[in-house]
Protein backbone atom coordinates (compact mmCIF):
# COMPACT_ATOMS: atom_id res chain seq x y z
CA UNK A 1 0.00 0.00 0.00
CA UNK A 2 1.32 3.44 -0.92
CA UNK A 3 0.81 6.80 0.73
CA UNK A 4 -2.56 8.27 -0.21
CA UNK A 5 -3.99 11.71 0.40
CA UNK A 6 -6.95 11.13 2.74
CA UNK A 7 -7.81 14.84 2.99
CA UNK A 8 -6.12 18.18 2.54
CA UNK A 9 -4.22 17.67 5.80
CA UNK A 10 -3.95 13.88 6.21
CA UNK A 11 -1.87 11.32 4.32
CA UNK A 12 -2.36 7.59 4.90
CA UNK A 13 0.95 5.71 5.08
CA UNK A 14 1.14 2.00 4.31
CA UNK A 15 3.76 -0.69 4.97
CA UNK A 16 5.47 -0.14 1.62
CA UNK A 17 6.08 3.53 2.41
CA UNK A 18 7.38 2.60 5.87
CA UNK A 19 9.86 0.18 4.30
CA UNK A 20 10.90 2.78 1.71
CA UNK A 21 11.49 5.30 4.51
CA UNK A 22 13.65 2.77 6.37
CA UNK A 23 15.64 2.13 3.18
CA UNK A 24 16.05 5.85 2.48
CA UNK A 25 17.40 6.44 5.98
CA UNK A 26 19.82 3.52 5.67
CA UNK A 27 21.52 5.17 2.68
CA UNK A 28 23.78 8.13 3.24
CA UNK A 29 22.18 10.98 1.32
CA UNK A 30 24.24 14.14 1.32
CA UNK A 31 21.76 16.50 -0.33
CA UNK A 32 18.06 16.46 -1.10
CA UNK A 33 17.12 17.98 -4.45
CA UNK A 34 13.85 18.54 -6.27
CA UNK A 35 13.69 18.22 -10.02
CA UNK A 36 11.19 20.54 -11.71
CA UNK A 37 9.10 19.53 -14.72
CA UNK A 38 11.57 21.30 -17.05
CA UNK A 39 14.51 19.38 -15.58
CA UNK A 40 15.94 22.09 -13.32
CA UNK A 41 17.33 20.78 -10.04
CA UNK A 42 16.66 22.78 -6.91
CA UNK A 43 18.64 22.01 -3.76
CA UNK A 44 16.42 21.88 -0.69
CA UNK A 45 17.70 24.23 2.06
CA UNK A 46 19.49 22.47 4.92
CA UNK A 47 16.83 23.19 7.57
CA UNK A 48 14.08 21.86 5.31
CA UNK A 49 16.21 18.78 4.57
CA UNK A 50 16.37 18.13 8.31
CA UNK A 51 12.57 18.39 8.55
CA UNK A 52 12.23 15.88 5.71
CA UNK A 53 14.77 13.51 7.29
CA UNK A 54 13.06 13.78 10.68
CA UNK A 55 9.71 13.03 9.00
CA UNK A 56 11.25 10.00 7.27
CA UNK A 57 12.68 8.79 10.58
CA UNK A 58 9.26 9.07 12.21
CA UNK A 59 7.62 7.21 9.33
CA UNK A 60 10.28 4.50 9.43
CA UNK A 61 10.00 4.05 13.18
CA UNK A 62 6.33 4.67 13.93
CA UNK A 63 4.55 4.53 10.59
CA UNK A 64 3.28 8.04 11.17
CA UNK A 65 4.41 11.64 11.27
CA UNK A 66 2.83 14.82 12.55
CA UNK A 67 4.11 18.19 11.39
CA UNK A 68 2.76 21.34 12.99
CA UNK A 69 3.84 24.93 13.24
CA UNK A 70 4.61 25.95 16.80
CA UNK A 71 3.10 29.32 17.81
CA UNK A 72 5.51 32.19 18.43
CA UNK A 73 4.44 32.46 22.09
CA UNK A 74 4.28 29.23 24.10
CA UNK A 75 2.77 28.42 27.49
CA UNK A 76 4.97 26.96 30.20
CA UNK A 77 3.22 23.58 29.90
CA UNK A 78 3.85 23.34 26.15
CA UNK A 79 7.44 24.57 26.52
CA UNK A 80 8.13 21.98 29.24
CA UNK A 81 6.72 19.23 27.00
CA UNK A 82 8.87 20.39 24.08
CA UNK A 83 11.97 20.31 26.29
CA UNK A 84 11.14 17.00 27.94
CA UNK A 85 11.28 18.45 31.45
CA UNK A 86 8.74 19.09 34.17
CA UNK A 87 7.02 22.46 34.32
CA UNK A 88 8.65 22.95 37.74
CA UNK A 89 12.13 22.52 36.24
CA UNK A 90 11.29 24.88 33.39
CA UNK A 91 10.12 27.55 35.82
CA UNK A 92 13.35 27.18 37.84
CA UNK A 93 15.32 27.67 34.61
CA UNK A 94 13.26 30.77 33.81
CA UNK A 95 13.84 32.28 37.28
CA UNK A 96 17.59 31.61 37.04
CA UNK A 97 17.84 33.05 33.51
CA UNK A 98 18.82 29.77 31.89
CA UNK A 99 15.91 30.26 29.47
CA UNK A 100 14.30 33.55 28.55
CA UNK A 101 10.65 34.13 29.45
CA UNK A 102 8.14 36.94 29.78
CA UNK A 103 4.88 37.57 31.61
CA UNK A 104 1.39 37.94 30.18
CA UNK A 105 -0.53 39.10 33.22
CA UNK A 106 0.44 36.58 35.89
CA UNK A 107 1.28 33.83 33.38
CA UNK A 108 4.80 32.99 32.21
CA UNK A 109 5.25 32.59 28.46
CA UNK A 110 8.19 31.59 26.29
CA UNK A 111 9.22 32.58 22.78
CA UNK A 112 9.26 29.66 20.34
CA UNK A 113 12.79 30.48 19.19
CA UNK A 114 14.04 30.53 22.78
CA UNK A 115 12.51 27.11 23.52
CA UNK A 116 13.95 25.69 20.28
CA UNK A 117 17.36 27.19 21.16
CA UNK A 118 17.20 25.57 24.59
CA UNK A 119 16.18 22.26 23.03
CA UNK A 120 19.26 22.46 20.79
CA UNK A 121 21.47 23.20 23.80
CA UNK A 122 20.00 20.24 25.70
CA UNK A 123 20.43 17.93 22.70
CA UNK A 124 24.08 19.00 22.36
CA UNK A 125 24.67 18.47 26.10
CA UNK A 126 23.07 15.02 25.94
CA UNK A 127 25.11 14.06 22.86
CA UNK A 128 28.32 15.20 24.58
CA UNK A 129 27.47 13.26 27.74
CA UNK A 130 26.69 10.17 25.70
CA UNK A 131 29.99 10.57 23.84
CA UNK A 132 31.85 10.75 27.16
CA UNK A 133 30.01 7.67 28.40
CA UNK A 134 30.94 5.74 25.26
CA UNK A 135 34.57 6.84 25.55
CA UNK A 136 34.61 5.77 29.20
CA UNK A 137 33.09 2.42 28.24
CA UNK A 138 35.71 1.95 25.50
CA UNK A 139 38.55 2.87 27.88
CA UNK A 140 37.31 0.50 30.59
CA UNK A 141 35.83 -2.31 28.50
CA UNK A 142 37.63 -5.05 30.43
CA UNK A 143 36.75 -3.69 33.86
CA UNK A 144 33.08 -4.61 33.72
CA UNK A 145 31.57 -8.03 33.11
CA UNK A 146 28.35 -8.30 31.14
Amino acid sequence: MNATLASASHITIGNTVMQEAQTALATEASTITIQSSNGDRITVPERLQQVILDALASIAQNGEVSIQRVPEEITSTVAADMLGVSRTTLMKWARSGKIGSFKVGSHTRFKRDEVLRMRGVRNAEQAAAFGKLRAFDDDHAGAFDN
